[in-house]
This record gives C-alpha cells, structure tokens and sequence, in this order.
C-alpha cells in the first residue's frame, strides 16, 4: 500500500495547494493521502485566518483523506524545526510511505545534496558559518554564504539561478529542512518534490487563479473582495472560507489577540522573555522595552524589526510568549523524539482501512477523543506538549470576531470532521 504524507497549513486550502496534490497523485498514485496540519498558529508566527477545524475540512474535501494536527510545539518554529515535527509526525504513522513537498526547483537532487552538507555539518562548513556570523550577517544570509562556498569547495557546482531558488526561496528552503530530517531520522519515506508555480510563496497582492496564501489572507481581512478569491480557490474551499467569514468565525490575525500578546510582554519578567525560543544576545531586553512604550502590534514590531531580527522571527517569539514555549521545553521535546501522539482532526469515509491500518502500525498514540487524553497518553512529556496545544485553541478562540466562538475548551467540544 502506498500512501503519501504531505506537511501543510492550508491557511487556506488554495489553487496552488490543489496544483500539488493533483501533481503528487499523478507522480506517486497513493492508494491515500494523510496530511500533517498546522493547529491554530503558524510556522511564521501567525494566528491561523479560520480555525484548524474548519481547515480541515477544506483538506477533505479536496481529496485528503485523514488530517493530523501538527503539534504547535513544532508548527511555529522555524524551518529547521517546523520541517522535523512534521517529518517524524508521518514517520510516527507507521505507515507513509511516501512524502511531497513543493520547491522553486522542483529537483530532488541539488536539494539533497544541500540537506546532507546541513545535516552532517563537515568542519569547513561550521567554519565558514561561525565566519560570517561574526561578520554580524543575520543567520539564514551567513548560512547561505557559507553553504555556497563549502559546496563549490567539494566540487558542488550549480547554476547560479540554481543557489538562488534552492538558498534564497521560500518552499525549496523548507524542502532541504525536510530532507535533511528524514536523512536524520533515518526516514524510510520516499521525498518527491513538486516544482512550485504562481505567486512566490509571501506575495502580498492577489494575481488571479494563483494567488499566495498570503494574498488571499490579505484580501479577506482588509476587502472581502469574494471574487477576486474565489478565482484563487478551489470552489469547496472558498465556500468553506466564505461561511467561516459571514458566520464570524473569522478572520483571525496576530491583531485580534495584540492585547493579549502585549499584555504577555508586559507581565514577564526579563529572565522569563530570555527563556522563550528564538531569544538571545540581550534580546529579551529590547522586547520588553518596546512592549511598554507600544500601544498596538503595529507599533511594537515597527519599534522592535531590525536588519538582524526578521519581522517572522518576532512574530514567533510573541507566539512563543503566549503559550510558554520555552527553550528547555522544546529541547525535552526533541529529546523525547519529537511529537508524542497523533491527534486526529478528520477523515474521509474512504480512509476507514487506513485508519484500521494506523492503529495497527502507529509508534504513538492516536487521540481521536480529546476527552481521553489523560488516559491515551501516559507519558508526561506527551500530556505537557498536548496541553499546549489545548491552550493554543483556548487563546486562539479569543479572536475570533464572533463572541459565541471565543468559548474555551473548543479541543473537547468540536468533533472531528468526517467527509
């Protein structure tokens, strides 16, 4: 039995998403397909536009058979991190076989042979990075520079246009984290990589049938412009934003909980903020400065953003500030194997074998019931990242527009979605 596992936030589920999965079907020809989803915050540090349930959906009906929650432990990380949650969460199924994943190059082999330079770290390679590091280069610059010349050193010769859209793109630099985790995880999954096409992955503007996640979000919050995303969708996804938006159940953004994330700041202490991931050389000190004189999101990260600290790397910080994500936490987790258990957010009626299939093979728990978690999950660690997740939810649905959703303790009430 094939089947293929894909890493994804359908925040929303758009053209291009649909573009990959009719590709991968096509290359692959699975018997199913489950994917590993972000919850309710994502990889760059943003509150989900609709909630997980609702894009779970979205999944299913465009031909997915069984969502799996990507814990947030690991679903607002950075790449490196992001790309090992999902990686060992498939690897934890027992039974992926497979695993797709879009690139700007769309060639599996240049890819690999960056993953393996990133996961072996030969000596001149830690060199040169520790080199232009001091150089003061922010990390993703002085990596790239160091790669580079490490690579053309041990005979790697590329096309420039090659460096660029495997070091420099978005997608191709996630795809080279995922195949340096499964090399890693010593991964029996087979990568395929599918050559991205439209708008790059964090254009901000709509530009018709394939359009970024990125635009759509921003068409949504700023016009509800319904044509111009309808155009942009598949139609079972749009009707599912649609309803999600007029139902107020969105959209939610980092500014609908700002008064809660400053108001987070506000309240630690500096060793707290100096704990949190991503935090270092005296950061903490500028966070909590800049939380007291803003008075909005806006205006903190406009404080905050410098040359060195992205605006995505902020916006992970804060997220981490708001659920207690800490660099000891973090580090038990990946200690203790990364993601602990899979947590069942939907399903199509088709995949009722795969699910049989899964609870025979799976190397960790499986929680359907949220209820049970307690029971399901013996393992300490396990219950301390699934709370986190419970949490996320709890803070998440304080932003939503429509008061009647913003009750906490949703992970218990809503079911999970069966398609």
């Amino acid at each position: 039995m094939k089947v293929l596992g894909i890493i994804a936030e359908y925040n929303p589920f758009h053209n291009g998403h649909l573009y990959h999965l009719t590709s991968s079907l096509e290359l692959i020809k699975p018997d199913y397909i489950i994917v590993a989803m972000s919850g309710h915050f994502t990889q760059r540090g943003e509150a989900a536009i609709i909630d997980k349930w609702e894009r779970t959906e979205m999944a299913l009906r465009n031909g997915v058979d069984i969502v799996i929650e990507l814990p947030i432990a690991y679903s607002s990380q950075t790449a490196e991190l992001f790309a090992y949650g999902g990686v060992q969460l498939l690897n934890h199924t027992g039974v992926v076989t497979h695993i797709s994943f879009g690139s700007e190059i769309g060639e599996i082999h240049p890819l690999a042979e960056i993953a393996r330079i990133l996961a072996d770290e030969p000596h001149s390679f830690k060199t040169l990075l520790k080199q232009y590091l001091n150089q003061g280069l922010p990390f993703p610059l002085a990596r790239h520079r160091a790669i580079v010349e490490h690579a053309k050193m041990s005979g790697l010769n590329f096309a420039e246009s090659q460096w660029e859209k495997m070091l420099s793109s978005s997608n191709s630099i996630l795809a080279i984290e995922y195949l340096k985790a499964l090399y890693r995880t010593k991964s029996n999954m087979i990568p395929v990589t599918i050559k991205r096409i439209g708008a790059p992955y964090n254009a901000q503007e709509m530009s018709g049938e394939l359009s970024s996640a990125t635009a759509i979000r921003n068409e949504v919050i700023k016009q509800n412009d319904w044509n111009n995303i309808s155009r942009a969708m598949p139609q079972p996804s749009f009707e599912i934003l649609k309803r999600a938006i007029e139902s107020g159940k969105g959209p939610v953004s980092n500014t609908s909980l700002e008064q809660l994330i400053l108001g987070k700041i506000r309240s630690m202490s500096l060793k707290d903020i100096e704990n949190l991931m991503d935090v270092d050389e005296g950061l903490e000190n500028r966070i909590k400065e800049c939380a007291l004189k803003a008075s909005t999101l806006n205006e903190f990260m406009s404080l905050i953003k410098t040359k060195r600290y992205t605006y995505t790397r902020l916006q992970r910080i804060l997220i981490h500030a708001l659920l207690d994500i800490t660099k000891e936490k973090v580090e038990r987790f990946k200690n203790a194997g990364g993601p602990q258990y899979l947590r069942v957010l939907g399903f199509s009626k088709r995949a009722i074998p795969l699910l049989k299939q899964l609870k025979q093979h799976a190397r960790k728990p499986i929680i359907t019931k949220v209820s049970h978690y307690e029971r399901v999950l013996e393992n300490p660690i396990a219950r301390e990242m699934f709370e986190i997740d419970i949490l996320a939810t709890n803070l998440y649905s304080l932003g939503i527009p429509q008061p009647k959703y913003r009750k906490g303790n949703r992970d218990f009430t809503e079911k999970i979605r069966i398609v």
